[in-house]
């Protein structure tokens, strides 16, 4: 019981940054004029909705 609260506590948090990372990287993404590299956003928003979707496992 107490590992699966620590679990979604933590899926929670995760979520949130790597969401909020992300709308990071694409503001720097959108302001930039030269090439960039998209790799870190789109592995940042793949990895936030699979924490998205534990958050919904530990409930």
């Amino acid at each position: 019981m107490i590992l699966e609260t620590a679990a979604l506590y933590l899926s929670v948090i995760m979520a949130i940054f790597l969401f909020a990372y992300a709308y990071g990287e694409g503001i720097k993404i959108a302001n930039s004029d030269e090439e960039v590299y998209g790799g870190t956003f789109i592995f940042s928003v793949t990895a936030a909705f699979i924490f998205s979707a534990l958050t919904y496992v530990f409930r």
